[in-house]
Parts: C-alpha cells; sequence; structure tokens
C-alpha cells in the first residue's frame, strides 16, 4: 500500500512516495478468517485468546525484524512487537474481548481482560508471551515500568523520558508511523522522514516525537538536500513545536 503526500509551503512542493499503515480490505479479511475459525470454537476467552495468540505466530508473525511494517506482516511474515501487537488487537477486537495496549519506552504489549481473568499477550515471545500468572504477568509490568529491556538500537533518545501508560487502537497507526520515520531516517531519507513523522503526529503527538524532531531537524539542515527542500521540511517541523506551544498555552 503506497500513497503520495505533499509538503506545500507557499509555492513549494515536495511529494514522496510513502507506505501507508492501514489495512487493506485484502488484510482485514485475512485477520477475519482467522477469528471467524476461532469464534465457532464454543470456547472460553482465555481460551480463545490463547489460540489466537499461537495461531497468529503460525500464520502471520513469524520472524522479528524491528521496524517491521503491516504489510511486511502479510507478505513476508516479518514483525516486531508494534505490528504484532497491532495484528493482535484488531483480532482480540474482532472475538470482542476486551483488552488495554499499553506503551512504554521500548516496548508495547496487551493485557485481555478476558472473563477468566487478564492475560499478558507479548507478541514477540511466542513461546512464553502468553502469560496467565498474575504474579508472572506483575514481575513482567515492573520490567517494562523500568525500561529493564534491551533497548532498540538508534532509540538510545528515549531514554531521557519515560512512558508507561495505555492508549487507543487508532493510536497504534500513529506509532507505525512513527516507526517509518527513525526507519527512513537510518535510511538517509529525510524527506520521507519527515513526512512520515507529520502522519504520526496528526495521529498521535506523543513525548516521542518531540524527542526525535530536534535530531531530524538537525540532520535535514546538515544534509546534502537543496536550500529549498531543507526550508520547507524545517518549517514542517517548526510547525510542530508551534502546534504544542499553542496547545500547552491553551491550558
Amino acid at each position: 500500500m503506497i500513497w503520495c503526500i505533499f509538503l506545500g509551503f507557499r509555492d513549494q512542493v515536495l511529494c514522496q512516495t510513502l507506505v501507508s499503515t492501514e489495512l487493506s480490505p485484502q488484510y482485514i479479511s485475512a485477520i477475519s478468517g482467522l477469528t471467524t475459525s476461532l469464534s465457532k470454537k464454543n470456547s472460553s476467552e482465555i481460551k480463545l485468546a490463547k489460540s489466537l495468540f499461537h495461531k497468529a505466530h503460525r500464520n502471520f508473525l513469524k520472524n522479528y525484524r524491528a521496524y517491521a511494517t503491516i504489510d511486511d506482516v502479510f507478505e513476508k511474515g516479518d514483525y516486531d512487537c508494534l505490528s504484532g501487537t497491532y495484528i493482535l488487537s484488531q483480532a482480540l477486537t474482532n472475538l470482542k474481548i476486551k483488552h488495554k495496549i499499553i506503551e512504554t519506552n521500548y516496548h508495547i504489549f496487551l493485557i485481555a481482560e478476558t472473563n477468566q481473568g487478564e492475560v499478558l499477550m507479548e507478541s514477540t515471545d511466542r513461546y512464553e508471551g502468553f502469560v496467565t500468572d498474575p504474579k508472572k504477568i506483575e514481575v513482567k509490568i515492573d520490567n517494562y515500568r523500568s525500561n529493564r529491556l534491551d533497548k532498540i538500537e538508534g532509540q538510545l533518545y528515549l531514554s531521557r523520558i519515560k512512558i508507561y501508560h495505555e492508549i487507543l487502537p487508532i493510536q497504534l497507526s500513529g506509532l507505525l508511523y512513527f516507526n517509518l520515520a527513525v526507519e527512513s531516517f537510518h535510511k538517509n531519507d529525510l524527506i520521507a522522514s519527515c513526512q512520515y513523522l507529520k502522519s504520526a503526529w496528526r495521529i498521535y503527538d506523543n513525548p516521542r516525537i518531540d524527542e526525535f524532531a530536534p535530531i531530524l531537524t538537525r540532520s535535514v539542515m546538515r544534509s546534502h538536500l537543496n536550500e529549498t527542500q531543507k526550508k520547507n521540511l524545517a518549517e514542517l517541523l517548526k510547525f510542530h513545536v508551534h502546534q504544542n506551544i499553542t496547545a500547552l498555552a491553551d491550558k
């Protein structure tokens, strides 16, 4: 899935073909097929959630790869904690199982609220990522809160902030765009990085964007882009800062 976003400032326009984080009808159908077969079973919610977890890994979540997109999940079987959580959340919604999505600095996971109790679902651990023991859940959550996890290479700038909170399903799309911005940055595609970051903050503006935007701005100004491109991209990123200041002033 690709689209074209135009960045226009005054008489200048930048166009870049981008990956979308939206689920295509084909992908929606694939998830629906997964959950329809499970919902036919006369099982408890906790058994349904467990069957979903293992079947999702057999069918879609096969190979861990940092910054894997939704397209990667369905086309290659590649996934990371974010794209894996996105798929599991969509499937749990189809099964009408309540769940919370928890965002931390370097990780994201689910807590399914079944009729038989809470279940922690960690998409990147196919063998031990379905946790029902309350004490083990407590230990894992403590580790997440303390960020005692291997930090993702290239995201050490997030160590200055502390993130641990519940987010809405729609906000997962914003985080997927943020990941695309970071991956494009690592590939030195600064135009795409800026455009993805803009898509991210439109859906879910959050502290990680505030930390990353100055790094991206400095890289843009030091890059080999022409002066018009540098100016346009700098204005885009500056606009985000201005929005945040205005929002704080309005509170």
